[in-house]
């Protein structure tokens, strides 16, 4: 009798078993939560993208399609607000890339509204989103029985992921491309320190893309 009831005893005692639950459940609940806020933080991202290249075939409606240096600042203005700031000279990346007075050009952006804030941090913003921003690549078609032409914009940029290292297992190829890509260009030396940080976090960065079709009325 006595040792049934210390058998009963025994298996009736739960202490300690919520806590090997947690112990157990929490890690693998708190992988899921961050997976999901990295999935929500990229489709933002992509959907930005899309914006951007929306801007951009824009600007080549307005502009023209060799007007390169307006469809790209186009494009790098709309991923700023997700881009990083950059820890090197913010203005000589800028400069590098055409823009003859990147402060000016920062001022004049901070009177849009949602670019309002420090210049500074706009400033290494812009300069980090034109690193990643690569130069919008487009092409020009009419449609089948009408006389007007349409533009269609594709824009590459370089997501920072902000909870996983995606970079391991997603576009790794993609990313090599665009570093051989920056590397390439003729301005290299000046962007070279930047471009050498983002090599080296290449595990937190994925290429995302983005496409607009825009009726093209332009020279």
């Amino acid at each position: 009798m006595i040792r049934c009831r210390r058998l009963r005893r025994l298996s009736g005692d739960t202490e300690g078993s919520a806590l090997l639950e947690t112990v157990i459940v929490l890690p693998v609940l708190m992988l899921f939560m961050m997976l999901i806020m990295e999935l929500g933080l990229m489709a933002n991202a992509k959907q930005l993208a899309n914006y951007a290249a929306f801007c951009a075939a824009r600007t080549a409606s307005v502009y023209g399609v060799s007007a390169t240096a307006k469809t790209h600042m186009a494009a790098a203005m709309a991923m700023s607000c997700i881009s990083p700031q950059v820890p090197q000279d913010a203005a000589t990346i800028l400069e590098a890339y055409g823009l003859p007075d990147p402060e000016l050009t920062v001022r004049t952006l901070c009177t849009i509204p949602g670019f309002q804030g420090d210049t500074t941090m706009w400033l290494a913003r812009l300069a980090n989103a034109y690193l990643r921003t690569a130069q919008p690549t487009c092409s020009t078609g009419t449609a089948p029985g009408k006389t007007r032409k349409y533009v269609v914009m594709n824009v590459t940029y370089i997501y920072h992921c902000s909870v996983l290292p995606f970079g391991n297992s997603w576009g790794h190829s993609g990313f090599n491309s665009y570093i051989t890509m920056l590397k390439g260009l003729p301005f290299y030396t000046l962007i070279a320190p930047a471009v050498t940080l983002l090599e080296n976090s290449w595990q937190w960065n994925v290429p995302i893309h983005g496409r607009a079709v825009m009726d093209y009325w332009a020279g």
